[in-house]
């Protein structure tokens, strides 16, 4: 349901506490996930925040820029706001302070399957282990919110942090597509290699992929989700 996340996106100010995924471990609110919004793009300190954290986590990315402010505010209205299948959360721990963030993007309401993207932790929480609840606050809302059947993340190769915790979360690799560096005056980009491959790939993009059956079984008590709730947009 796209409209589901066009909502979001579009809350107010005098709405936005309604559109908050809390974070709860243990029946304790530990933080939680804050919509980007038309609103919320005006705010400088989330737009450098956004910001600082793009450019702290740089080399976990295919693409390797020069960052500013005016850049990261139009990316957020044009590559966030403006596009129907995506959404990205702002990650707040238990004081409301943003210390990352995490969004979905290619949700299809067809196949009822997204990609999960933009995991980063900006800064470090009271809780180390919050990246892991708020991927599974998300993972939850999607399946019973979007219906999700399947997600899908696309992660490189030397990023084994990030591999870890979605294999956590009952991701599996699926298919691993060799890269190439390119460079282009202050651009970085790694790209997928043409034709016949000679020898090792300086990297490589690994795609992964969780199912809504293994997320269920891993955390559907946990997360309080029953097996067939979320299930009705199909």
């Amino acid at each position: 349901m796209k409209s589901i996340l066009r909502e979001y996106k579009q809350a107010g100010s005098d709405q936005i506490s309604s559109y908050c995924l809390p974070i709860i471990v243990d029946g304790k609110v530990l933080g939680q996930l804050k919509p980007l919004t038309i609103e919320s793009i005006e705010n400088e300190e989330v737009i450098k925040a956004l910001m600082d954290w793009r450019v702290a986590a740089g080399q976990w990315f295919a693409t390797q820029f020069p960052a500013n402010e005016e850049g990261t505010r139009a990316w957020a209205q044009h590559q966030i706001l403006e596009v129907d299948d995506r959404i990205l959360f702002i990650l707040e721990d238990e004081e409301q302070t943003p210390i990352g963030q995490i969004g979905l993007m290619h949700y299809d309401e067809v196949a009822h399957s997204c990609e999960y993207d933009n995991l980063l932790r900006g800064r470090k929480g009271r809780y180390g282990n919050i990246v892991m609840h708020a991927l599974l606050t998300l993972g939850a809302w999607s399946l019973r919110e979007l219906g999700l059947q399947k997600g899908y993340l696309n992660v490189l190769s030397d990023n084994a942090r990030a591999i870890h915790i979605y294999e956590t979360l009952g991701a599996v690799e699926v298919k691993r597509t060799p890269l190439r560096k390119e460079v282009e005056g202050e651009v970085i980009r790694w790209v997928p290699v043409e034709g016949q491959l000679s020898g090792e790939p300086e990297r490589e993009m690994v795609t992964m992929v969780v199912t809504r059956e293994a997320f269920m079984s891993r955390f559907g008590k946990m997360i309080e989700l029953e097996n067939g709730e979320g299930k009705s947009w199909i």
